[in-house]
């Protein structure tokens, strides 16, 4: 499974917690502009674009230093904090997003997991996230075995081919054999299906579009119902 979007949300959202530190910082932005800003700023400064700024030769490689500037690019960019408070206001924020206090599980995350697992399913967190995920991951879901795979720790973010020939070679199983269930249409059903991974879109917010060809879920329950039925 993805992680952000598709088993975990930010506790408060990410405009309340960017508005919020910014305001101690007498940054006075608003949630709804903070919002606009930073789904500009995730377009503007994803790995690929991020990285084809700084002439990488591989856009769609990563590391934790590489994460580490990506994500104070794009602080920077939300916030526009003075020189002077640039480097606070990162940490802090950095800091908050490495908290599990600061993160939830959807509501259908645990009857899910659970009911996979009975049925004698290999668990896993497919993600492109930093370190930061571990400790996240084991407060809320210490009780599954799961493999973590996270992007800066492999070298590269979905949707790059290497990631996912990398979990394979990780799990020793092959393509086929694996299903990834995730919200991001590209990451986590376009190109690991064009990489003979099978792959369940799930739509949480019942956006309406062509993915629904693909048998788009909006429940992780109604998922592995499907799952342990078949």
């Amino acid at each position: 499974m993805d992680a952000v979007g598709t088993i975990l949300r930010p506790r408060p959202s990410v405009a309340a917690a960017y508005a919020s530190v910014g305001r101690a910082y007498g940054i006075d932005l608003n949630e709804e502009a903070v919002g606009t800003r930073f789904r500009e700023a995730l377009t503007r400064y994803n790995v690929e674009a991020f990285q084809k700024g700084q002439a990488a030769t591989d856009p769609l490689r990563t590391d934790e230093s590489i994460e580490l500037l990506r994500w104070q690019a794009i602080v920077n960019f939300v916030l526009s904090p003075p020189p002077s408070a640039e480097a606070a206001v990162f940490e802090t924020l950095w800091n908050h997003f490495g908290e599990p206090d600061h993160w939830q599980l959807f509501p259908d995350v645990l009857p899910a997991m659970a009911k996979l697992a009975e049925a004698g399913f290999r668990l896993g967190i497919a993600s492109n996230f930093d370190h930061r995920l571990r400790p996240i991951v084991q407060n809320y879901l210490s009780d599954f075995p799961l493999s973590l795979h996270i992007s800066s720790e492999i070298g590269w973010v979905k949707p790059a081919e290497q990631y996912y020939r990398a979990v394979e070679m990780t799990l020793n199983v092959p393509s086929g054999e694996i299903l990834l269930i995730g919200d991001d249409w590209g990451n986590d059903v376009a190109a690991p299906r064009q990489l003979g991974w099978q792959t369940i879109y799930l739509n949480r917010d019942g956006k309406p579009g062509d993915q629904e060809k693909w048998g788009a879920h909006e429940s992780l329950v109604t998922v592995a119902d499907q799952l342990c039925s078949d």
